[in-house]
């Protein structure tokens, strides 16, 4: 996560998105691909079969990223569902192979990506 998250230059963070769920959403981006790329550590029991994701894919989904929220102004609603596809079904789940695998990857990324990441009561 650290190792990830530190390829982030504070000037990238600043000048890529001017919506305010830019910063939280590269956190999250960060979190979702240690996640995903740590459970190759536990061989059959992480993923059924050995994906290679590296740190392209998290390059391209945070462009993915600032180039959605720079189309949404900050009344409008994030689109979710286009961002939950490109990054989870396009990007990332483009070397999915196994369906239970892509079905695992999605389901961390609906749990971490939504409008309940700003909610106040977290």
């Amino acid at each position: 996560m650290a190792r990830i998250y530190s390829s982030v230059s504070e000037e990238s963070l600043e000048n890529d998105s001017f919506h305010d769920a830019f910063k939280p959403l590269t956190f999250v981006l960060a979190f979702f691909h240690s996640v995903i790329q740590d459970r190759k550590k536990f061989g059959k029991i992480g993923w059924n079969v050995i994906y290679d994701f590296n740190e392209s894919d998290f390059t391209i989904s945070k462009r993915l990223l600032s180039m959605y929220l720079n189309k949404v102004t900050k009344d409008d609603p994030i689109p979710w569902a286009s961002l939950k596809y490109l990054i989870g079904e396009a990007m990332y789940g483009g070397r999915v192979t196994d369906e239970f695998d892509r079905r695992l990857m999605m389901t961390y990324l609906n749990e971490y990506m939504g409008d309940f990441i700003f909610d106040t009561n977290q």
